[in-house]
């Protein structure tokens, strides 16, 4: 697939059809998220896979209890380990695990497109609640959670055009 298609044609879905992903295509989804740029190549990115209802249910009530993702077959939960992020970073680390992990995001969401299973970027959660449901090590923290299904629902939002987003050399 063209890669402006995933670029234009992806948006936050939040209404699924109950069937399942291939895991050939969960594989690819998360190779895309080891393959975005991260800080320094060290590579602190972690996924965790949910496609268990049980635990599905936890996730979505730490979230807010945002309902509509239990519709979802899978979730994606992106964490980062910041011992690594730390050790070189020192004060800006946690700066650098939320680039990393929005990047992992990213590409993620556009491979999963290109299959045409839709997602959605969750980062309304509480912290604590997940990190008890993942049991986290101390190290790791969720920057946030991607629902993963094929769409019930067509894209409808329009985006700024360029004259109103964008100027040069100045502001």
């Amino acid at each position: 697939m063209d890669i402006s298609k995933s670029i234009f044609g992806r948006f936050s879905c939040r209404s699924y059809k109950d069937k399942k992903i291939k895991d050939k295509y969960i594989s690819r989804i998360l190779e895309a998220g080891l393959n975005a740029p991260n800080s320094g190549n060290l590579q602190a990115c972690k996924f965790i896979v949910i496609n268990n209802n049980s635990v599905m249910e936890k996730v979505t009530k730490a979230s807010l209890d945002q309902r509509w993702m239990m519709q979802a077959p899978v979730f994606v939960v992106i964490c980062s380990n910041l011992t690594k992020l730390k050790t070189y970073y020192h004060s800006k680390y946690e700066i650098y695990a939320i680039q990393d992990t929005s990047l992992a995001a990213e590409n993620m969401m556009l491979m999963a497109f290109s299959f045409n299973i839709k997602s959605c970027f969750v980062s309304a959660f509480d912290d604590n609640a997940l990190r008890r449901v993942l049991r986290l090590p101390d190290e790791v923290n969720p920057y946030c959670i991607i629902t993963l299904g094929y769409s019930r629902e067509k894209k409808t939002s329009k985006r700024n055009s360029l004259n109103y987003s964008v100027n040069f050399n100045e502001y």
